[in-house]
C-alpha cells in the first residue's frame, strides 16, 4: 500500500473520533500509536534532508515542515479508520493465521526499538499491532474492491512504439522528400534532420494519445515501414516506424491502465461511503506534540517491514 505520509495510533478511547450521519461510537487511536508512524515518517525525512527539516516552511502550504507532516499522517490514518469501518461492513475481516502473521511482524519491529525509541515514542507491542493490523484490514478491503475490476488490457490496447517523422508546410516537398526516402540505403534520420520543419523527429506514441490518420497510419506500419504522406491540420508528414513495440513502455502502461480502472473501481465505493460517514480525528494531543522531542529516535522501518511481509 503506497504511504505518502503516515502516523500511527491505536484503538483507544472513542471520544476522539468524530462521527456524522453514524449512530456507532467508534475508538479513535492513542497518541503512543500515533507516534509510531509519525516518528517513522519524520525519521525518513530526516535521513534524506538531516534534522534541519524541521526549521523549513513547506512551500505552497506556507507552514512548518512539522506542521504538514502531523497533518498528513493524521488524515492518513483517518482514511485507515474509515476503510477498516467499511471493511466491517462488507465483512472484510482478519482472520486469526492473519493475525498470526501481524503478530510477528509487530515483535521484530518492536524488537528492533531502542530504550531511546520507546521511550520517545511510548508504544506497546500491542499498540503496534493494532496499527499494523489496521493497515492490513484496510489493504484487505481494497484488494477485494478491485481484484473483480480487474480487466484483460491487451497488448495491443497497451502497445507503445516509436516512429521517425518528416514535417513539412510544401506538398511538393514533401513528394520530393518522399521519394528520396525510399531509395534504397537512405538514412531516414539524416533526412529527418536537413527536411523536417519540426523540432520533434522521435515520437514515442501510444494508442488513442493523439487519434486521427497520423495515428491510425502510425500503428499499421511494421518495423522499418516508411508511410506514404499524410496530411493534417495543413501539415504534410512522413514517418518511420522504428520501433513497432517498445516492451518496456508498453508494460508501463499496461500497468497504468490497470491501476487506474482499481482505482475507478474503489473510488466508486470508497468516496461515497465516505460522504455518509466523514471521519475525523478530534483527540487534544494532535495539537500538542513537538517532533523536535522525536529528534533522538533513530527507528523508520515501520512500512518496510509491512512491505516485506505483509503487504499483498
Amino acid at each position: 500500500m503506497a504511504i505518502l505520509l503516515v502516523s500511527s495510533f491505536s484503538v483507544s478511547a472513542c471520544r476522539g473520533l468524530e462521527l456524522e450521519n453514524k449512530t456507532e461510537q467508534i475508538a479513535g487511536y492513542t497518541e503512543s500509536q500515533a507516534m509510531i508512524v509519525l516518528v517513522n515518517e519524520l525519521n525518513r525525512y530526516r535521513s534524506a534532508y538531516t534534522d534541519a527539516v524541521l526549521d523549513v516552511t513547506v512551500e505552497g502550504e506556507d507552514k512548518p515542515f512539522e506542521e504538514v507532516l502531523t497533518d498528513n499522517v493524521k488524515e492518513y490514518l483517518e482514511q485507515i479508520k474509515l476503510l477498516c469501518m467499511l471493511a466491517e461492513e462488507q465483512g472484510v475481516t482478519v482472520t486469526s493465521q492473519e493475525r498470526d502473521s501481524i503478530r510477528d511482524v509487530s515483535e521484530l519491529y518492536y524488537s528492533g526499538l531502542s530504550a531511546e525509541d520507546l521511550e520517545l515514542i511510548g508504544c506497546s507491542i500491542e499498540d503496534v499491532q493494532t496499527v499494523y493490523e489496521d493497515i492490513f484490514q484496510a489493504d484487505k478491503l481494497i484488494r477485494r474492491l478491485t481484484e473483480d475490476a480487474q480487466s484483460d488490457i491487451s497488448d495491443s490496447e497497451a502497445k507503445v512504439i516509436e516512429v521517425q517523422q518528416i514535417v513539412t508546410s510544401d506538398l511538393k516537398k514533401a513528394l520530393a522528400i518522399l521519394k528520396l526516402c525510399k531509395i534504397d540505403g537512405s538514412d531516414f534520420a539524416t533526412m529527418a534532420s536537413r527536411y523536417t520543419e519540426s523540432d520533434e523527429v522521435t515520437r514515442e506514441l501510444r494508442r488513442g494519445s493523439i487519434g486521427g490518420l497520423y495515428e491510425e497510419t502510425a500503428f499499421s506500419l511494421d518495423e522499418g515501414d516508411i508511410s506514404n504522406i499524410i496530411e493534417c491540420d495543413g501539415l504534410y508528414y512522413i514517418i518511420k516506424c522504428t520501433n513497432g513495440y517498445d516492451q518496456e513502455a508498453t508494460a508501463d502502461r499496461k500497468a497504468m491502465l490497470e491501476a487506474a480502472i482499481n482505482t475507478k473501481a474503489f473510488s466508486e465505493v470508497y468516496d461515497s461511503y465516505r460522504e455518509e460517514h466523514p471521519v475525523r480525528f478530534g483527540e487534544r494531543f494532535w495539537n500538542d506534540l513537538d517532533l523536535s522531542e522525536a529528534l533522538g529516535t533513530s527507528v523508520d522501518d515501520f512500512f518496510e517491514l509491512y512491505d516485506e511481509n505483509l503487504s499483498f
